[in-house]
């Protein structure tokens, strides 16, 4: 196909023609033309009798078919699609001669005048036409188009051209930034620019991106928000009301409701406080919505993948942080008193499990509680109100409560929308917060912040009373234009390289987009499009037999072990290991679909196609029944680990319930090896399968003794 192309282009330069132009005046796009033949063209037989070159179209050819002395193709371009029409004897011989020559995808300019078909559609009887540049590479095969998601972001070119409903969510997306700004400006604030490299990361509590400055010879930090401290400087320096829309960088864990780069929109308003920030936000909202979309209902999927009215015409309901929390799982931070310990131990005994919290300081604790329990349940707009001190180290203390902030967040769908305060003033506080910052970042909390002495010097100099207020552009698109992952939003999406160029070229030439084509130089880690309280829920969802859930949870807690020896994600290797057998209850016995029903399960759920087609790769190989997977074979590091690492769990299990104490907590590692060496022991596991550890760069013994150290650890939940 590349070949054909780059032979058609040569053909043309034969014949003199220039196959890539630098300019094209037309004069309407491809909407206004539609829009004009509307009001009135002439018919065929009076253009045909006096042709006028009346205007003049550009865009990409879309659709190309002969029938006899007419070739019709579709033209396309931003604002749309139009028909055009060559017709021989009628179109200028050089132009027919060059239909032969054309592809599509190539972009044309035509010269001719609009008529109407029989069948009622305008269309542009072209006098004259030019390639203004040959494409060398096909669009996507016609009826399927481009539909696999991660081709859609790696591709993101291919998806605007082929999927009109992205054009438009983009479309929406400049526009309600447009409206944004005009808001702003109709109520007096001022659009200005901060830095996005810091000598102090600043502005919120989370992890940086660094970077070295080379002339300066030290340390920079890529901003974690939109210039909030430079803001409010300005506030020093005597501008009242200010804003910015800008990318910010968070290092962070990828998933659909976060992204490592986004874009925010800040602003602070001088001798404002939290409440007057909240009515304002009411009122750009129902300003945004009433002017984009004409209402201020929306329909969203909620958490739960359910279809649901949501509805921000003003006033929202206003729910305190810690009454929510305590509301949800029975826990009030508020008595704890700032003592992360002791929080801590709470947390543990109602059995809730967050990731590295043992780093954690109480203000870190406390949000990662709330995310856990409460924020999935907020789908209606919700202001979330009175944060406690340690979580807020920006934010004025109440003034009847000096434990809570005078701040609110914005959640919609689970998802923090927006999140505001009235700002510190005093520069005494404002110290005494950063060396509580200062002290939990010394002790391993990686988003606590730094101390800041040039914006302490400033505040010493006197600042008004400011409330702030940041949303995340992404979140809010996401929502309004009813998508499930951010990536939906962002024009182009930070992804992992290809693997190589070679490849690329493939999958361009042959239009590939099949969900079992996985990607990714980085081969220890999958983008899986859910969390794990998302995973966690499907498979209390769909496991139900005992035997599969003790399996699954052995898998997770291997699975977990291997990304921690190869430096992987293991909240998503876990996942995988949790996920793996989704489908499968051995009392129903069909064992002729498994792996088949778990796509459509897991797709259902939110999962990616390179998710889906890693756990489905654990049933490839899979001897008998006639099973559809029987001849294909695992080629990515995470197959073979997802693999070995589920089936090792069935020797380990078996090898525990022989013992006189029916547990692994006793069983060392050289008794396990002997069983792995017994063929007769366990005759179901399948060894070769087990020694796919060795792909991984592990001997089996090495394998078998970090299997077991990772059962030991969620021995008590599986009962061994």
């Amino acid at each position: 196909m590349h070949e054909d192309r780059l032979n058609k282009l040569n053909r043309m330069k034969e014949m003199g023609l220039m196959a890539y132009q630098g300019r094209f005046d037309r004069t309407h796009t491809l909407a206004e033309a539609k829009s004009l033949g509307e009001k009135g063209v002439r018919e065929l037989e009076q253009i045909e009798k006096a042709p006028q070159a009346t205007i003049q179209l550009c865009g990409r050819i879309m659709t190309l078919r002969e029938h006899g002395k007419l070739t019709f193709a579709q033209l396309q371009d931003q604002s749309g699609r139009l028909q055009i029409c060559f017709k021989k004897g009628f179109t200028d011989d050089p132009s027919v001669d060059l239909i032969k020559l054309l592809d599509l995808g190539d972009f044309v300019g035509l010269t001719g005048e609009l008529f109407r078909t029989n069948h009622g559609e305008i269309t542009l009887l072209i006098t004259e036409a030019r390639v203004l540049s040959k494409s060398l590479r096909p669009l996507p095969e016609k009826w399927h188009g481009l539909k696999d998601r991660e081709s859609c972001y790696r591709q993101r070119y291919l998806d605007l051209v082929m999927n009109e409903d992205t054009k438009k969510r983009f479309l929406f997306r400049s526009e309600l930034i447009r409206l944004m700004r005009q808001f702003y400006h109709e109520h007096g604030f001022v659009e200005i620019e901060t830095p996005v490299l810091e000598n102090i990361s600043s502005g919120a509590t989370a992890k940086p991106f660094t970077t070295h400055h080379n002339a300066l010879d030290m340390e920079m930090y890529l901003r974690i928000a939109a210039g909030e401290l430079w803001q409010k400087i300005a506030m020093v320096g005597g501008l009242e009301k200010t804003f910015e829309v800008a990318k910010v960088f968070r290092n962070e864990g990828i998933d659909p409701s976060h992204l490592q780069e986004f874009t925010m929109v800040e602003h602070y308003a001088a001798y404002w406080d939290y409440e007057k920030n909240m009515e304002f936000t009411e009122q750009m909202f129902e300003y945004i919505f009433k002017t984009l979309l004409g209402t201020t209902k929306v329909r969203i999927q909620n958490p739960e993948g359910k279809e649901e009215d949501v509805d921000f015409k003003a006033p929202w309901p206003r729910v305190k942080f810690y009454d929510l929390i305590k509301k949800d799982c029975g826990i009030d931070p508020a008595e704890f008193k700032g003592s992360a310990n002791d929080l801590r131990a709470a947390i543990k005994t109602k059995g809730i499990h967050i990731e590295e919290m043992e780093t954690m300081g109480f203000g870190s604790l406390v949000d990662h509680l709330y995310k856990k329990v409460s924020r999935p349940k907020l789908v209606q707009p919700t202001f979330v109100t009175t944060h406690p001190v340690d979580m807020k180290p920006l934010a004025r203390k109440n003034d009847d409560d000096a434990t809570v902030c005078d701040t609110f967040q914005l959640l919609v769908n689970g998802w923090e929308v927006i999140n505001a305060y009235s700002e510190i003033v005093d520069p005494i506080d404002q110290r005494q917060r950063f060396e509580v910052q200062a002290t939990a970042k010394a002790g391993g909390d990686e988003e606590a912040m730094s101390m800041n002495e040039d914006y302490l010097r400033a505040m010493e100099h006197g600042m008004p009373p400011v409330s702030g207020w940041g949303m995340g552009i992404d979140r809010l698109v996401t929502l309004l234009t009813q998508q499930d992952n951010l990536k939906d939003v962002v024009l182009f999406p930070m992804m992992r390289p290809q693997a190589t160029k070679e490849r690329k070229s493939v999958e361009a030439e042959e239009g590939a987009t099949t969900s079992s084509r996985l990607t990714g130089s980085d081969d220890l880690n999958v983008e899986l499009g859910i969390d794990y309280a998302q995973a966690k829920k499907l498979f209390e969802e769909h496991v139900k037999n005992p035997a599969i859930q003790a399996h699954s949870l052995e898998s997770e807690a291997v699975m977990r072990a291997l990304a921690k020896r190869f430096g992987a994600n293991e909240e998503v290797w876990g996942i995988l290991g949790l996920l793996h057998d989704i489908d499968w209850d051995p009392e129903k016995g069909d064992v002729c679909n498994h792996g088949i029903h778990s796509e459509e399960i897991l797709r259902a759920g939110g999962m990616s196609d390179e998710g889906i087609t890693v756990i489905k790769s654990h049933v490839y190989g899979f001897k008998g029944h006639n099973h559809p997977f029987e001849q294909l074979e695992r080629t990515r590091f995470i197959e073979h680990a997802l693999a070995a690492g589920e089936t090792v769990t069935g020797l380990i299990h078996a090898a525990a319930l022989v013992r006189p104490s029916k547990s692994v907590m006793d069983m060392e590692a050289s008794s396990l090896k002997k069983k792995f060496k017994d063929k007769g022991f366990a005759a179901g596991v399948d060894r070769t399968v087990v020694q796919e550890c060795e792909k991984l760069g592990l001997e089996v013994s090495e394998f078998l003794e970090l299997a077991l150290n990772a059962i030991k650890a969620v021995a008590p939940a599986v009962g061994i």
